[in-house]
């Protein structure tokens, strides 16, 4: 990897979390960045998050699939209320795909032996992450412009930023710099 990773950071707690935030500054379009630019940065992406452990073969339509579902994902998650209905498609998808193994608990799978499992590998990710009980949990950072996506695993429920180093940083030397410029605008 070439540093095209460089600044990104596996913070969204699960795998279609982190896809979400593949995409960086998504709410200013002066510095968005889509660092899925072309199929060999998602096949270093899924080896970045565990998702595989090797880099697989994608192709350009297998790359344009993931981030239309990556944007599906996002609109989901920052819904509100919450309208599942646009991962009806690639869930029955994902399920025409996947094999169930001949054991309990039934957990449907979809092994990452190419680049074409892939989606449906996501699909059956996002579905797993929606089904458990810590949808409540799943915050968009409040730093301005970023729209990261997180599990607040605090006891108390509190985290507001993607990073503290990042835009928990921004965000307290912002208040530091306006009281200063408030004590000052005093003196």
């Amino acid at each position: 990897m070439d540093g095209h990773w460089d600044g990104y950071d596996s913070i969204g707690g699960s795998v279609p979390l982190d896809l979400v935030n593949t995409v960086s500054w998504r709410r200013d379009p002066a510095r968005r960045d889509d660092r899925l630019s072309a199929p060999e940065r998602l096949s270093e992406w899924v080896v970045l998050v565990g998702a595989g452990t090797e880099r697989l073969e994608i192709s350009e339509s297998v790359l344009e699939t993931v981030k239309s579902f990556r944007e599906t994902l996002y609109d989901v998650l920052v819904s509100d209320p919450q309208d599942v209905t646009p991962l009806r498609k690639p869930l029955l998808a994902a399920y025409r795909y996947a094999e169930l193994p001949p054991a309990l608990p039934l957990k449907w799978t979809v092994p990452l032996t190419d680049g074409t499992a892939l989606p449906h590998f996501l699909a059956l990710a996002a579905e797993e992450l929606l089904r458990s009980g810590e949808l409540d949990r799943i915050r968009e950072c409040e730093g301005p412009g970023c729209g990261w996506i997180f599990t607040d695993q605090t006891r108390n429920r509190s985290r507001r930023w993607c990073s503290s180093s990042d835009c928990g940083n921004r965000a307290r030397a912002k208040r530091h710099y306006d009281k200063g410029a408030r004590d000052k605008g005093r003196g």
